[in-house]
């Protein structure tokens, strides 16, 4: 059947990744989401399909709505074409494989610690979370970060800069000093002792040496932080750097 998780998946094949785990780890996304969208159990927006198109190489249009032509290798259809024998046409092998065919590489070692967060109990700032410093697992480094440094993960904890970044996805954040309309993760000095300050993922504005202007999607608006209140900004690494373009 011709529908958008049809030629979601079917761009993820013809992209060189035999399941979703490995697109999903590739790229840094939340697989759970990601195989939501593949599956069609969830619906496939306009900016999310951009980003697909974008790691897949193929036109958001066409992973939607079919528009325009299909990607080599997949019919007007989506569906991956696998040419079939001449009738009557017995094949003849003419390949020999001498151990496994190396697949594109996508990562590196899971080398990168996860850090984990605390959500909740924030009064009226229910987008913050807080670093608490626990590591909770050790990822994959995507193949475009292999010699950086003062890199870690985080999941994001909240819809706020949704679709963008979807609640429970996992960014690559790194201490690296951010250009305006980067993504960012703005932590807080602690407000007090022996707590953690407050974090938001955020988009930035503009900054100064006294103020620090961020927005984010969901609801729409901006936020504005005392520079002097600010612990540090972390840089939320993209997806086209992760992926080495």
């Amino acid at each position: 059947m011709d529908t958008p998780a049809n030629r979601l998946r079917n761009a993820r094949e013809l992209r060189g990744f035999p399941s979703p785990t490995e697109a999903a780890q590739a790229f840094g996304w939340n697989e759970v989401t990601y195989r939501a969208h593949e599956n069609g159990g969830r619906g496939i927006k306009q900016p999310v399909a951009e980003k697909y198109a974008s790691a897949f190489r193929v036109k958001a249009g066409w992973i939607l709505f079919g528009d325009g032509e299909a990607p080599s290798g997949a019919d007007g259809h989506g569906v991956v074409q696998r040419p079939a024998s001449p009738r009557g046409y017995l094949a003849e092998p003419n390949v020999v494989f001498e151990g496994q065919a190396a697949l594109p590489k996508t990562h590196g070692p899971s080398d990168i610690q996860e850090l984990g967060i605390t959500v909740g109990g924030f009064a009226s700032d229910d987008d913050a979370f807080e670093m608490n410093g626990q590591v909770i697992d050790m990822v994959k480094r995507p193949i475009g970060i292999l010699d950086r440094k003062d890199v870690f993960a985080l999941r994001v904890s909240n819809d706020s800069m949704a679709p963008k970044y979807e609640d429970g996805e996992r960014v690559y954040v790194e201490k690296r000093k951010p250009a305006i309309r980067d993504y960012v993760v703005i932590e807080l000095k602690p407000a007090e002792d022996g707590r953690p300050g407050k974090s938001f993922i955020k988009r930035l504005v503009s900054m100064n040496s006294g103020r620090v202007t961020v927005e984010q999607f969901n609801p729409a608006g901006r936020l504005e932080f005392d520079a002097n209140a600010i612990k540090q900004i972390l840089r939320v690494i993209p997806e086209r750097e992760l992926r080495g373009e």
